[in-house]
C-alpha cells in the first residue's frame, strides 16, 4: 500500500490513491483527533496544501502553505513512527523556509511518538481542540440544559412537514444547491476560509462512495434544507465532517444535528464535532451542546 507514496525528501500531492494506506494506518491508531481520517485530509488538501512522503516505513503528511508561517506537520503515521521522524521532518521544513512545527496532535499521539517536554516545546492549541459529545445526549436532548434545543426542534416540526433521508447520489445536487445558497448568504467569495470550506464540501459530495462517507439530509417540500456528513473515527466515536442548513429556516441546524445522529449513528457512544477555530459564535454554539469532553490538541516545536 505504501508503493504509491514517494520516499523522503520527495513529496507528492495527497490524492485519492493514498486512501487505502492512510485508512489502514489511521485504523491502527484508534485516533481521537478529527484530522486523522483520510476524508478530512483529502477534502481539505487544497486548503492544507497537503503533501505526502514516506520516511523509512513511516508516512508523513505536511501542510506546505503559500504563507510559510501557516505550514505544519501532522502526526506521522506508522508502527515505527517516533520523535526522530518528527525531528527530521521539522528540520527539513525549516531548511525550506517553513514554520517548523508539529500541529493537531493530542497527548495520546505524543506518547505514541515519544514526544515530551524534555526535548520539545509544547503549547496548547485551544482553537483546534475537538468537542466530543455523547450520542445519546444529542439525540434525547433531555434536561434543562437542552431546553432551548428542544424548543427549536418543536418549533421547526410545527412549522414544516419535514422528512429525513439518507444522502444518495440523487440528493447530491440538492445538497450542492443548498451549499450555494448558504454561500450567497454568507458571501463566501469574500472570505478565503469559506471558499475553502465550499470546495471541501463539493469534494466530499462528489466522492461520497469513494470516500465511504455517510450523509443525511432534511427535506422540506422535497427540497434539501439541511445536510450532514460523517464517518467512524474509531470503534466508539463518529466524526462529523460537514453540517449545513438553510439560513432561511430557523431551527434547521438543530434538526439535522439531532436527526442525523438518531438515524445514522444511534448505536455509537460518542460524536466528535471537530473544533471551533477560535470563532466566538462557533465556540458558543458548540459549548451550548454540553460536550462530554474535549480532545485537547497541541503545537510542538523542536529545541
Amino acid at each position: 500500500m505504501l508503493d504509491t507514496i514517494p520516499r523522503f525528501p520527495d513529496l507528492a500531492d495527497l490524492e485519492i490513491e493514498h486512501k487505502p494506506a492512510i485508512d489502514a494506518l489511521c485504523a491502527d491508531l484508534r485516533p481521537q483527533t478529527s484530522e486523522l481520517t483520510f476524508t478530512n485530509l483529502y477534502i481539505w488538501r487544497h486548503a492544507y496544501a497537503a503533501k505526502i512522503t514516506q520516511l523509512d516505513d513511516v508516512v508523513c503528511i505536511v501542510s506546505l502553505r503559500p504563507d510559510p508561517e501557516d505550514s505544519f506537520l501532522l502526526p506521522p503515521l506508522g508502527e515505527h513512527a517516533s520523535a526522530e521522524h518528527v525531528r527530521e521532518c521539522l528540520r527539513w521544513m525549516a531548511e525550506q523556509g517553513h514554520d517548523a512545527r508539529l500541529a493537531r496532535i493530542d497527548r495520546v499521539q505524543m506518547e505514541r511518538l515519544g514526544i515530551t517536554d524534555h526535548g520539545f516545546d509544547i503549547a496548547e492549541d485551544r482553537d483546534n481542540s475537538d468537542y466530543v459529545y455523547r450520542v445519546a445526549d444529542l439525540i434525547a436532548l433531555e434536561g434543562g440544559g437542552y431546553a432551548d434545543k428542544r424548543h427549536h426542534l418543536e418549533r421547526f416540526a410545527k412549522r414544516f412537514d419535514f422528512e429525513y433521508r439518507e444522502i444518495t447520489p440523487e440528493l447530491v445536487p440538492g445538497c450542492q444547491w443548498l451549499q450555494e445558497l448558504w454561500c450567497d448568504e454568507k458571501h463566501c467569495d469574500l472570505h478565503s476560509s469559506l471558499r475553502a470550506e465550499a470546495r471541501a464540501i463539493n469534494e466530499v459530495l462528489e466522492k461520497l462512495d469513494e470516500l465511504d462517507v455517510t450523509g443525511g439530509a432534511i427535506l422540506v417540500n422535497d427540497r434539501v434544507q439541511a445536510f450532514s456528513l460523517g464517518e467512524p473515527l474509531n470503534d466508539d466515536t463518529v466524526v462529523i465532517h460537514i453540517e449545513k442548513a438553510s439560513p432561511d429556516l430557523h431551527g434547521a441546524f438543530q434538526v439535522i444535528n439531532q436527526q442525523f445522529l438518531a438515524h445514522a449513528w444511534s448505536g455509537w457512544q460518542y460524536v466528535n464535532r471537530e473544533q471551533d477555530l477560535g470563532i466566538r459564535g462557533l465556540r458558543q454554539a458548540k459549548e451550548s451542546y454540553q460536550p462530554h469532553h474535549m480532545v485537547e490538541k497541541y503545537v510542538v516545536r523542536g529545541r
